[in-house]
């Protein structure tokens, strides 16, 4: 049950960058998990369960943006876990974007 064509993980310190990438690609008619798009929707949510949900059930892909600052991130990390675990679900490569 896809909601989103992508959800897109970067750390906090990568936001500027990842903001201009998400206002294109939903501008571009792309169903986008991002966070500031959905602020009222995480309001009072269990995060870990709700985040879990979108990267392993509810996106058909996850983009990372892969950084310094990423790697050192429990929630980055957490969703990459999530991602993967698809993954491992469904017994093939799962497309992630790193760089």
């Amino acid at each position: 049950m896809s909601k989103y064509h992508i959800a897109l993980s970067f750390a906090g310190e990568d936001r500027d960058y990842v903001d201009r990438v998400a206002t294109h690609l939903r501008e571009n008619g792309v169903e986008v998990f991002y966070d500031k798009f959905e602020e009222t929707k995480l309001w009072g949510k269990d995060l870990y369960t709700y985040l879990t949900d979108i990267y392993q059930n509810r996106a058909l892909y996850t983009v990372m943006f892969v950084s310094e600052a990423y790697k050192e991130k429990l929630w980055t990390n957490h969703e990459r876990q999530s991602a993967q675990a698809r993954a491992f679900s469904e017994s093939q490569e799962y497309c992630q974007t790193t760089g």
